[in-house]
């Protein structure tokens, strides 16, 4: 363990402490947003702001000699669920346990690995820039809103739009969300399809006179659960890519005596890492095709969900309910870099993979820069009751983030953390 990290553990604990105290639900994290403002102005950034979406932005700047470093964490939790489930613990109110381990709302998913982002920051001023030195690159903390829905609606906003107006530039991004401290490098992609079939209404007596949009879709429905048509494959974690049905609704409904003339499903889609939203949607398209030779009066379309969604501030934009899957080069540089460094302070770890959804679907699927995910917080806990990371661990975190960022930039961690 480094010399700072043990001597600034109840730094840690205060940190992870005023996030978790704070209720952040989805469209709800004004309150921390405005905390983050106040603690990077007060530690000295050199630009703090909230973008138009909510998201906050903190910028150590550098002097343009090594690599600009994305610290990303959402801001946003899922809802507490019953209180009864959080006994003898309040979701928003951090409290440690006799073991070590600290429960609260967002300790694992992601407040932990946040605080140990935010405390990282705080020593390199401390330790570093306090010193009279420039870092080599920038240090860029960003708090996004509205990450959990699983539309990626901060992070997206923050690419598009916020990084083109303040010139920001990212060359390696760290995410903050549970790993249980290995360094993870990829994720499985998700998708919310919508798969609509189209008939034509009539009297029930006399269903003949009609086209059925339920018997339109019962085929595609049974294609899906036989996975006739989908490629389900496993990723490299060696479990499926699944596709399920997670709705069906059918119009007109009800109790009335009519043919109805449009079934609606929605579809859950995993995929692994190289496939394409156009390579899912052909899979629908080439069953389509063959539905329509069978049977001249059979129509379906299908295409990702869109939710309109409005952050706290007001912004309102039209998002895909999707996380794109990502993968990001073992052999990377950076990748390789960090991985020596943890290695060097006596945290040697493996390579991880998600499951679920991650920002790294903006950052590595679709912008390509080099993403890796590193948290003490166990995958486990997220969006459990007693929700809970393990202090130890999280210290790991502390000081495997300022060992990363050591080795990245060239800068001697005895010299200046131990």
């Amino acid at each position: 363990m480094l010399k700072y990290v043990e001597n600034h553990k109840d730094d840690y604990v205060q940190e992870i402490s005023n996030e978790v105290n704070i209720k952040s639900l989805t469209c709800q994290e004004k309150e921390l947003a405005d905390y983050f403002l106040d603690r990077f102005e007060k530690m000295g950034a050199d630009e703090v702001f909230r973008d138009g979406a909510g998201n906050v932005v903190a910028i150590f700047k550098g002097e343009g000699k090594g690599p600009n470093v994305l610290f990303n964490g959402h801001m946003d939790v899922v809802p507490e669920g019953t209180l009864e489930a959080w006994a003898p613990y309040d979701p928003y109110k951090a409290e440690i346990d006799a073991e070590g381990k600290i429960h609260g709302r967002g300790t694992s998913d992601l407040k932990g690995g946040m605080a140990a982002q935010v405390v990282t920051c705080e020593a390199f001023v401390n330790q570093y820039i306090s010193k009279g030195n420039k870092l080599p690159g920038d240090l860029i903390f960003l708090g996004v809103v509205q990450e959990e829905p699983a539309e990626m609606f901060g992070m997206r906003y923050f690419f598009e739009k916020t990084m083109k107006e303040h010139d920001i530039k990212a060359d390696v991004v760290y995410l903050g969300e549970p790993s249980s401290n290995r360094l993870v490098l990829g994720q499985r992609g998700k998708v919310e399809l919508v798969v609509t079939t189209y008939g034509k209404v009539a009297h029930s007596s006399q269903p003949w006179q009609g086209v059925s949009a339920l018997e339109s879709m019962s085929p595609i429905i049974s294609a899906i659960y036989a996975e006739d048509g989908f490629d389900c494959a496993p990723d490299k974690t060696g479990i499926k890519c699944p596709i399920t049905i997670t709705t069906c609704d059918v119009y007109p409904g009800g109790t009335l005596s009519v043919v109805p003339d449009k079934c609606i499903i929605s579809v859950d889609r995993r995929y692994y890492p190289g496939r394409t939203l156009d390579d899912l949607l052909n899979e629908f398209k080439a069953i389509f095709a063959k539905l329509e030779k069978e049977n001249p009066d059979f129509k379906a379309t299908v295409e990702p969900r869109y939710y309109e969604e409005t952050s706290y501030t007001g912004y309102v934009e039209k998002v895909p309910k999707a996380h794109p899957a990502w993968q990001t080069d073992p052999e990377n540089e950076y990748v390789k870099l960090s991985f020596e460094a943890l290695e060097e302070i006596g945290q040697p770890t493996e390579e991880g993979y998600w499951l679920f959804g991650t920002d790294g679907g903006i950052t590595c699927g679709e912008y390509g820069i080099p993403t890796i995910g590193y948290s003490g917080g166990p995958e486990s806990q997220a969006h459990q009751p007693q929700e809970w990371v393990e202090l130890e661990e999280m210290y790991k975190t502390f000081a495997g983030y300022i060992a990363m960022l050591c080795k990245l930039w060239n800068i001697d961690v005895n010299e200046y953390f131990n």
